[in-house]
């Protein structure tokens, strides 16, 4: 694949014309499955990304088929994602009892779980030393706690940027990035379509998952679950109306999977949310109609 890579980069920096085909992907947790099944209807009619916008569990998605946008990685990731439990995100509580969650709460740190694992699951995902590095370019988000503001990043170092991006405040420490602490771009962009829209994206594919849970919602609930699921809450406000759409530019969102109220720190349902997000993504192709578009 490095020669392949390779062309790809060189070939992206020597040209700087409009892209025509660019996919966002959202934050969602586990959900983020089914943007894996939605890129596999959208790979199979033909549509090969010039670039990704991605926000937390989105971005790593985004950040790993950038790598190389073809039908063998996303097969790839496919496979990765069947696999993937919440060890893989949280950690195995093989360490210390120093770095149980409930520690960290009585010791009032600012997290309740260490990076390690996310930031292992990142460097098996994107083993590239710059994030400008992929074969066609990935915009991340982050939330700078600092001015409360979106930071973008097409470059730096992906295990920072990536870790950043999927930080869900409480649960992970915030990162520094650019000299102010970063954490999960879902904070204020949660499904950044505007970024593609700014890039001058001809069409605009929306894989919206943001509509999962955080924690539970029964009698059982902690002071954390309260916590997540205020934030998811919160999160699904800032999904407002688009402006900004030029009359050249055409933005296809995906139907959200109707998939009731799964807890995104689930992962037990993986092989349905990729099944839901194939249907819906086969859903949005034929509305969309394109012209000479493959459908299998």
């Amino acid at each position: 694949m490095a020669l392949s890579l390779r062309r790809a980069r060189a070939k992206r920096h020597e040209t700087s014309g409009r892209p025509r085909d660019v996919v966002v992907l959202s934050g969602g947790g586990s959900l983020g499955a089914a943007q894996v099944g939605a890129m596999r209807a959208l790979f199979e009619a033909g549509i090969r990304p010039d670039a990704f916008v991605g926000c937390s569990v989105g971005a790593l998605n985004a950040a790993f088929l950038a790598v190389d946008p073809t039908s063998d990685r996303l097969a790839e990731l496919e496979g990765i994602w069947r696999d993937l439990d919440r060890g893989d995100i949280f950690g195995r509580n093989r360490r210390l009892l120093a770095s149980h969650p409930l520690v960290h709460a009585v010791r009032r740190d600012d997290h309740l779980y260490e990076p390690d694992a996310l930031r292992s699951l990142v460097r098996r995902w994107v083993p590239l030393d710059d994030l400008g590095e992929t074969a066609v370019p990935c915009h991340v988000v982050t939330t700078d706690l600092v001015t409360g503001q979106p930071a973008w990043w097409a470059d730096g170092d992906p295990v920072a940027v990536l870790t950043a991006s999927a930080c869900l405040p409480a649960l992970f420490p915030p990162v520094m990035l650019g000299g102010s602490l970063h954490v999960d771009g879902g904070v204020v962009c949660p499904v950044p379509v505007e970024r593609a829209l700014e890039l001058g994206a001809e069409r605009v594919w929306v894989v919206d998952t943001s509509g999962g849970t955080l924690g539970r919602q029964d009698d059982r609930m902690t002071a954390l679950d309260v916590l997540l699921q205020a934030f998811a809450i919160s999160r699904a406000q800032l999904d407002r109306p688009l402006i900004g759409v030029r009359p050249d530019q055409r933005v296809i969102r995906l139907r959200r999977p109707d998939l009731g109220r799964i807890e995104m720190r689930d992962f037990s349902q993986t092989p349905r949310l990729m099944a839901a997000g194939y249907a819906v993504g086969l859903e949005a192709l034929a509305l969309a109609q394109l012209p000479g578009q493959r459908t299998g």
